[in-house]
């Protein structure tokens, strides 16, 4: 917006020089009207820009140089479904293999080779009893989730959007989500997915991850969680074996499957967390409720 120092203001009880006194007064009120006008349209236009860019961005943490850095996530008004599912979900064949969570707490990586973007669908595993996902194995829809217990707005999703997207998709065997480890968020990501699969060889994955971000929810930045943070998650999880957890969570039995997951993701061209591939699209950022649920809908209409 114009600084209005730009403009010869006269200071109040000041009078104007005598050449300007002799400029004819309808000059002054159209002068005027042009000033306003171009401030209006110079406001309407970095504001139209921003909230554009804000939409297309959504709240992401970026991997660069080994940081983090930030950007908002979108708010306001975003295109997607009303309130209730449409009928394209209603169409949907639910799934109804809904498999224990207790396989592999090495588990990461694609259910095959991706070589171009045909092969999107190959990012979502659909492994038997994955310890890392939540829905029926042979949900229509598979939500591949690449995050990080680090990141604020990875947080921001699981406290603001998942739970109504589990209510209303997971839990009715429409929807899917795997989990995947991102760690970008410096040491502290890596050691908090070394506590999360040490939390799935317990088959207690999702309880953990509820309590972490749960932790995380009113905090700014990074939380900086540390071992005594993961041992009390680990016990509001209902894990069992505390000592195990505790071992495994700090030792190296996990640091290098979690490095290679961290390495796989980058592969595929993901460079902040939190990013999804939902169905065969990309959503990238804290995205709002709404936008999950368009592409959600999108994708339930291919198989309906």
């Amino acid at each position: 917006m114009p600084d209005s120092s730009m403009y010869d203001q006269p200071l109040v009880g000041q009078k104007r020089p005598s050449a300007l006194r002799d400029v004819p007064a309808l000059v002054w009120v159209l002068t005027a009207v042009i000033v306003v006008l171009a401030v209006v349209i110079g406001f309407l236009v970095a504001d139209r820009n921003g909230a554009d860019d804000a939409a297309s961005n959504g709240g992401n943490s970026n991997s660069s140089s080994g940081a983090a850095s930030h950007s908002q996530p979108a708010d306001g008004q975003s295109a997607g479904q009303p309130d209730g599912q449409s009928d394209k979900s209603a169409q949907a064949a639910p799934g109804t293999n809904f498999d224990e969570p207790n396989g592999d707490p090495k588990l990461y990586g694609p259910a095959g080779t991706i070589s171009s973007n045909e092969d999107i669908d190959k990012v979502h595993r659909r492994a038997d009893n994955d310890p890392f996902a939540r829905g029926a194995l042979d949900a229509p829809v598979v939500i591949s989730e690449f995050s990080d217990f680090e990141c604020p707005f990875c947080s921001r999703f699981h406290n603001q959007t998942a739970p109504a997207l589990i209510a209303e998709y997971v839990d009715k065997g429409l929807v899917r989500i795997e989990w995947n480890d991102f760690p970008v968020n410096g040491p502290h990501a890596i050691d908090g997915a070394k506590a999360g699969r040490a939390a799935a060889a317990q088959g207690k994955f999702a309880e953990f991850q509820k309590a972490a971000f749960a932790a995380s929810a009113d905090m700014d930045g990074h939380p900086n969680f540390d071992m005594d943070d993961y041992v009390r998650f680990a016990e509001e999880a209902g894990i069992e074996d505390i000592e195990r957890f505790r071992q495994e969570a700090g030792d190296d039995t996990y640091t290098q499957v979690v490095e290679d997951a961290r390495d796989y993701a980058a592969s595929l061209g993901i460079t902040g967390t939190p990013s999804f591939v939902v169905g065969r699209q990309f959503v990238s950022g804290a995205q709002p409720e709404d936008v999950f649920r368009q592409v959600i809908e999108e994708e339930l209409s291919r198989d309906a």
